[in-house]
């Protein structure tokens, strides 16, 4: 797997912490910096790194941020426990992914409005596997009240966030967990928006659990092999687009249709 599949936030880490490197070998060679200057510096060798480690453009400017908000938060009075508080924040939003390696992507409208479009007619029983802040989870909920929908998180905090989104609705539910540990026997749609680690392993447990004729949809990431039967493009990054499978007793020879 090359740095470009990285999930985003290791890649950032990555950029941040070669470009310190970078400066820290500027001064054993003797050069020196002003504070500021070396701020400068970093943020900018920061964001060079991001983009040709293939980063979305809020990441870059996130990382051009990033050395600003270091930078005044050092000098500033704060209390130790301000420090950590940020940490366990941060551990409660992305400590599910630091542990499955699959970093928080939230969907477009655009993208569920095309998921809509994939569900069957009649009831139909949806999973997001992996469905952070419950959006896709909630609007089909909302769009189709015939349907259940289940959510599976394993972020604390995102659970959360989803859970209460979710919790007027009748038809949707949310659960705090692995999404290995769910049963896709008896699901018609599943949906998920991970990252490229977990895609074989995941398409290995939808053959072994969903039925002929549900339908498995990937946001974004695919899969070496089979290819999917479908390709939606959708709005609100690049390359994003949904990749669709359909479940059957040929599967591992599966071609996509003409």
């Amino acid at each position: 797997m090359t740095l470009r599949h990285w999930p985003p936030l290791l890649r950032a880490l990555l950029a941040q912490g070669l470009a310190f490197l970078g400066l820290l070998a500027c001064l054993r060679l003797g050069l020196r910096f002003t504070p500021l200057v070396w701020v400068l510096l970093q943020a900018t060798l920061a964001v060079f790194l991001s983009r040709g480690l293939g980063l979305e453009v809020r990441w870059i400017l996130i990382q051009a941020a990033f050395p600003f908000l270091v930078w005044m938060f050092w000098n500033a009075p704060l209390p130790a426990w301000f420090y950590l508080a940020g940490f366990l924040l941060l551990a409660l939003v992305f400590g599910g992914g630091f542990r499955t390696r699959v970093p928080l992507y939230l969907a477009s409208r655009d993208a569920c409005d095309q998921l809509a479009a994939l569900l069957p007619e009649g009831p139909v029983r949806f999973v997001d596997l992996g469905c952070g802040l419950g959006g896709p989870v909630s609007r089909l909920a909302r769009a189709r009240p015939d349907g259940h929908f289940l959510g599976v998180e394993a972020s604390l905090l995102s659970w959360l966030v989803a859970w209460l989104r979710c919790l007027p609705l009748p038809n949707a539910s949310v659960r705090l967990g692995s999404l290995w540990r769910v049963n896709l026997s008896e699901v018609d749609v599943a949906y998920a928006f991970l990252s490229p680690v977990p895609m074989p392993a995941l398409w290995a447990k939808v053959q072994r659990e969903m039925r002929p004729g549900s339908r498995f949809v990937s946001h974004t990431f695919g899969l070496p092999d089979p290819p999917p039967a479908r390709t939606i493009p959708v709005r609100g990054r690049p390359g994003a687009r949904l990749l669709v499978w359909e479940v059957g007793p040929e599967a591992d020879g599966y071609q996509p249709s003409r």
